[in-house]
């Protein structure tokens, strides 16, 4: 008789979102738009325009609109077949284009009060302009309704046309630079797909579109946002609601019968702790109470409580990017609840187009917690720009100050609060706390992205660098001391805040720390991730293939690709081993809670 086969363990996405355009603030655009023209990005414009284009998608399978492209067709390849007439009409878009051209420069140089004559090649563009009116072939009385006309002719119809206008204002108009950058695009992909499901007003009608891209039974690890304090307006529909929603989602008869498994995770932000316990005082519920029994943390009536215990979601959430640090004050008490139950914390850790659109602010101009080299002064972080400084928050080095006790010791020192001394045990700055955080299970969202993949395969000489491979199972020892001395070498530490990849850095706490994942979403997008990731998944780097997640950060990823290509290119790129390992597994581990306390 032959054994029956083992049941598998059921697949699992450990990185989604089915949050709605009503939990985004509108104004995204907000940091890559100048002011005040980022208001004409703002989300609900967009939303509206997409709308309304949908509406006109429609046309397209009526009847009548069917009859006008198989005439458009006909025209259009009578003409691609006879020579004379492809000449005439390749004549006619050029002199179309070149009509357009002038007309828009003429536009901007009226707006600009500019001469037009800044760099050589304006310059022969008006000595061009005088040749063709010499031989009639530039109008000198076009009306505007008639400039209009040909101008939306050539850059509906006259592609090549379209783009030759747009690189010769790229080159003679310094505004024209700056519009559109990698982020611009990249936002504005982002805000096309909030548009494209804006159209679902629940979160249970987007989650549906994503489960059924998948093999019954699997499971969800869903994310909510909660950006209402990234200073980019208001959204239209509050995070508890949210909230109030994905709980729907998870205890969905309708879901449960299907056999899908889903898995909510709590988003937490330091600032709505502050924020909503502060109005606790007016009878509003806080996020986030405890107290401390002498062993352990114990929640209070809160949202916290009423999400974790009550409706028993599975994890954390955070998201360092919007404007904080992973190791704030107002999140200690809470990760040492989180280590002590085993209950994972889920965090953004690569440089995206979603971050914190507001100021910088002085307490953030150095490192708390870290040093730079050859000096006792604290790490400075000289980024300005909003989109550079993301990083300073989301580095995967922070996670350091939770795990190593030294590093947390300094934090517990730098808050001076008698609840988190009590918590911690704290004794002095140059005693160990009698407790921490070293058990803490965490996994860095993204794995630090493809371009830092992408970072570690070209840096084939520097040493850091080289730690994955060369010390083996282990990877970058963090934590060294001075020679002839117990202080913490904070030089080496500055050294790899600043020019050690992220690849290297998460791969050697994944090896180093026993609760430190770190899941592939999003980077499955670039396919030139798997030759390293099938790297990663080797046996001789020990137990870093039993912390790597599969996941799609769907919706935020269909830029890219299809939730449905995501998962059948990651099937077919890995051996069943790999994909079994990583899909179905690792994520099984990382969600069992086994209750634990350090000494």
């Amino acid at each position: 008789m032959e054994q029956k086969a083992k049941k598998q363990k059921p697949i699992i996405n450990a990185h989604a979102h089915v949050f709605t355009s009503k939990h985004v603030p509108p104004l995204l655009a907000k940091k890559f738009v100048p002011f005040p023209f980022y208001y004409l990005a703002h989300l609900s414009l967009v939303i509206g325009i997409y709308k309304l284009f949908r509406k006109f998608n429609g046309l397209y399978y009526q009847n009548w609109h069917r009859n006008l492209r198989r005439v458009h067709y006909y025209i259009a390849v009578s003409i691609w077949r006879n020579p004379i007439l492809a000449v005439l009409f390749w004549l006619l878009g050029a002199w179309l284009t070149l009509l357009t051209f002038y007309f828009l420069y003429d536009l901007i140089l009226d707006l600009t009060h500019s001469s037009g004559d800044v760099t050589w090649l304006g310059r022969a563009l008006e000595s061009l302009r005088k040749l063709a009116m010499e031989y009639h072939i530039f109008p000198t009385k076009a009306t505007l309704f008639l400039k209009i006309l040909i101008a939306l002719f050539v850059f509906v119809f006259v592609k090549s046309g379209r783009n030759l206008i747009l690189f010769l204002f790229k080159k003679i108009f310094k505004f024209f630079k700056i519009l559109p950058g990698a982020e611009t695009r990249k936002l504005m992909e982002r805000y096309l797909f909030l548009a494209k499901y804006a159209v679902y007003k629940q979160q249970t009608n987007i989650f549906s579109k994503m489960k059924d891209q998948y093999p019954q039974g699997s499971g969800f690890i869903l994310l909510p946002m909660d950006m209402e304090y990234m200073e980019a307006g208001a959204c239209q529909e509050s995070y508890l609601k949210q909230l109030e929603d994905l709980e729907k989602i998870k205890s969905s008869a309708a879901y449960k019968k299907q056999g899908v498994k889903i898995y909510p995770f709590l988003f937490v932000d330091p600032r709505r702790i502050k924020d909503q316990n502060s109005k606790a005082n007016k009878d509003a519920t806080p996020f986030f109470a405890y107290t401390w029994d002498g062993e352990q943390v114990v929640l209070k009536e809160s949202v916290v409580k009423t999400y974790m215990e009550g409706h028993k979601f599975s994890g954390f959430k955070i998201y360092p990017a919007l404007g904080y640090y992973p190791f704030e004050k107002e999140l200690l008490p809470l990760w040492k609840y989180a280590a002590d139950h085993q209950i994972p914390i889920l965090s953004h850790c690569i440089k995206g187009t979603i971050f914190y659109r507001g100021r910088k602010k002085k307490e953030w101009d150095e490192h708390w917690v870290f040093r730079d080299e050859n000096t006792q002064k604290k790490l400075l972080l000289p980024e300005t720009k909003n989109v550079d400084f993301q990083n300073n928050f989301t580095h995967p080095m922070n996670y350091l100050c939770l795990l190593e006790e030294p590093l947390l010791r300094i934090l517990v020192e730098k808050y001076n609060d008698p609840k988190i001394n009590e918590i911690f045990g704290y004794k002095g700055p140059n005693e160990p706390m009698g407790r921490n955080l070293n058990h803490l299970k965490i996994c860095m969202a993204h794995y630090g992205g493809e371009d830092q993949w992408k970072k570690y395969l070209e840096k084939d000489s520097y040493g850091y660098s080289q730690q994955v491979n060369k010390n083996t199972g282990i990877g970058i020892e963090f934590l060294k001391t001075k020679e002839g001395s117990k202080a913490i070498d904070f030089d080496r530490l500055a050294l790899m805040w600043k020019y050690v990849d992220w690849y290297s850095i998460i791969s050697s706490m994944m090896m180093q720390y026993p609760n430190v994942y770190a899941d592939i979403s999003y980077i499955l997008h670039d396919k030139d991730i798997f030759p390293l990731l099938k790297e990663t998944l080797k046996t001789r780097h020990g137990k870093l293939r039993d912390r790597v997640l599969f996941g799609t950060d769907f919706y935020v990823v269909r830029n890219h690709n299809s939730e449905k290509e995501l998962f059948v290119s990651s099937d077919a790129e890995l051996d069943d081993e790999e994909f079994d390992l990583i899909a179905r597994s690792n994520p099984d581990t990382f969600l069992k809670r086994t209750k634990t306390t350090t000494p």
